[in-house]
């Protein structure tokens, strides 16, 4: 019911792509939906090529750190990296069967229908994952 809701984005793409990957969804359900403006902050270290190179940056660096920071134990958070990170040909939301699991919930914002409601804004250092 908040006006605005402050957040972060796993990956934002050369061409403007956020893409999100959530456990629980609160985050991401937030920015698709409710609060009447959403800001994102996001270090430039989260810009990316493409979604390929997204999902990539969430496998190999996002999901890992966060299941460290979070004290979550799983396959990512013991090796660095997700179990399918390198396999070829892995599905989008291939990735380990963990209970623990942190990335359940895929989402790419390619268009704002509601002018203005999403805000990003790069800062000029690497901050978060």
């Amino acid at each position: 019911s908040s006006d605005v809701y402050f957040a972060s984005s796993n990956a934002i793409t050369e061409n403007g792509e956020l893409y999100n990957v959530d456990g629980n969804s609160n985050r991401v359900a937030a920015i698709l939906y409710g609060p009447k403006s959403v800001i994102l902050v996001c270090g430039y270290n989260k810009i990316v090529k493409n979604i390929d190179e997204a999902i990539d940056r969430v496998k190999k660096i996002a999901a890992p750190s966060n299941t460290i920071r979070l004290n979550i134990e799983t396959p990512c958070g013991k090796t660095g990296k997700c179990i399918t990170a390198d396999k070829e040909g892995a599905e989008l939301c291939s990735g380990c069967k963990s209970d623990r699991r942190i990335c359940c919930n895929y989402v790419v914002c390619a268009q704002q229908r509601h002018k203005d409601r999403i805000k990003v804004i790069i800062i000029g250092e690497k901050y978060g994952y």
